[in-house]
This record gives C-alpha cells, structure tokens and sequence, in this order.
C-alpha cells in the first residue's frame, strides 16, 4: 500500500436514491405513530426537492386528512389526480378533502367518481352518504351508509338509530356530569338540538369548521379584557353525535366532552385532557 493510500481515510457516501428512501422511511414511521405534524414537515422537505415525488405526496395527503386540514388535502390530491385520473384512492382522499371544506357537492362528485372505478369502495360510499345527507338526499345517502358498513363493518359502523335515543334525557345527564366550573354557563345558555350543522355557518370561520362538530356554541366571544356576555345558545348535532358513537355509553361521554369544550372555549378555560365530575 503507498503511503497516499495510507494517509486518506475511507470516504463513504449513500447515493441519492437510497437516501430518498431513508426519508420516505421517516414520512411513514412518523405517520404510522400519528406524528402527524412531523410527518407534515418531512414529507414537504422532501417535495421541495423532489415536487412529483408520488409517495410522500400520498403520505402528506394522508396526513393532511387526519389533521382536519380540507384545503391542504384537497390540493394535495388534485395534484395526485391529474398524475392518474383512474386512481380510486385519489378521488375517495378528494371526497374527504372536499367534504372537510364544506364543499359536499364537490365531496359527492369526487365520491361518485372513485365508486364508478372501484364500487366497492368503503369510504367512497361513507363520504358519498355523508355530502347526501348534508345535502338533504336522505334515502339516497342511506344506501351508501349500509353500504360502507356492509364493506368495513369496522371502519365505518353503522349509527345509532335516532328514535332508540331519549335526547333531553341525554342533555340532563349530560349538564348534571359536566364539572362544577361549567355548570353557571349552562344554567343560562340554553343547548338547543339540530341535525347538522349549517354549513354557512361552517363556513364563516377560516378555515371551515368540521362538518363533524358535535356542539358549537352560536355568537362570538368579547374580546379579552372587555364585559362578558353569554352565547345566544350552543348548537348541539344529533346526525353527527349517532355517526360517532357505537353504543349510549360513548354517545354519553362525547355529548358530555362536546359541551364541556364549548363552554371552556368561550369563557377562555383551558380544558383538562381528563374530565372528571364535580372538579
């Protein structure tokens, strides 16, 4: 060996492609652990790089969507769609995006689409009866609901029935377990029942408000600082308080938490992760 090969050490490097895939590795381990924001952030790097990068966009989608975050998403899979128009995941991740933006006509078109390509597409057939039942077409909507829970009865349960629920039942036990900071505010606020949220009123806000919100309370708060005043009411959702909960019990506690955060969030209390009554 001379002496140069003596002197200079080894110098080792990864090649592109293998490091590309290092950082595809990170996107999915962080989404996999729901650290969602983290694999927001990885899967953007490496589009910055690489802007037609296929699998950190279906990553960054699928991220967007569980974050709630519609617009993102929405862009994400047109970009997906326009790379392959046939793709029945693309359209079913547009038909929630579209849905999360309050867009249900758009929602319905994107869903409609994938069912064309793929009929027995369990959530194509979810959001397709969800944007129906927003938009009013109940018996069309409920075919695609038994549908959907037919495909992934697991996934996407059929809802409770409205008529096995007593609601002012409900709403008593729910106000008599709320902890004892948030009973005054509901002593003169009155919860007041709707199907659904308006989506106008989903839509006022920027971004939209979840077309899945369980209760939201109705005026705007005052500024810190200035007299506090009441809300006129705090809507609460029947369609999407069924949607969720699998039996009374879990019906019970989310209608409970969904009071207990309007409240919170109108007179500026930081809520606990973990309610407990009387606290």
């Amino acid at each position: 060996m001379s002496d140069r090969d003596r002197s200079e050490p080894a110098v080792w490097g990864v090649d592109r492609a293998s490091l590309a895939a290092m950082r595809l590795s990170r996107v999915r381990q962080a989404y996999e652990a729901e650290d969602l924001w983290t694999a927001v952030l990885e899967a953007e790097e490496i589009l910055d790089d690489k802007p037609d990068d296929v699998e950190a966009l279906e990553l960054l989608g699928d991220a967007e969507l569980d974050l709630g975050h519609g617009r993102e998403a929405e862009l994400i899979f047109a970009r997906l769609r326009g790379s392959d128009e046939r793709n029945p995941t693309y359209l079913s991740g547009l038909a929630i995006a579209r849905f999360l933006s309050v867009d249900f006509e758009g929602a319905l078109a994107a869903a409609t689409a994938a069912l064309a390509i793929s009929p027995d597409d369990a959530e194509a057939h979810a959001y397709a009866g969800l944007s129906l039942e927003r938009l009013g077409r109940y018996e069309e909507a409920a075919g695609h609901v038994s549908e959907a829970a037919r495909i992934d009865p697991e996934g996407f349960p059929s809802p409770l029935a409205v008529e096995d629920v007593s609601w002012n039942g409900l709403l008593q036990r729910a106000l008599d377990g709320l902890p004892e900071a948030f009973q005054p505010f509901y002593r003169r606020v009155p919860v007041v029942w709707h199907h659904y949220p308006d989506p106008a009123v989903l839509r006022a806000a920027d971004p939209p408000l979840s077309p899945f919100s369980l209760a939201l309370y109705e005026g705007t708060p005052p500024p810190e600082g200035e007299p506090r005043v009441d809300p006129r009411s705090v809507r609460a959702y029947r369609g999407n308080l069924l949607r969720f909960a699998r039996d009374m019990a879990r019906l019970e506690e989310d209608f409970s938490l969904a009071l207990a955060f309007e409240a919170a969030s109108w007179l500026g209390i930081e809520l606990p992760l973990r309610l407990e009554a009387g606290r």
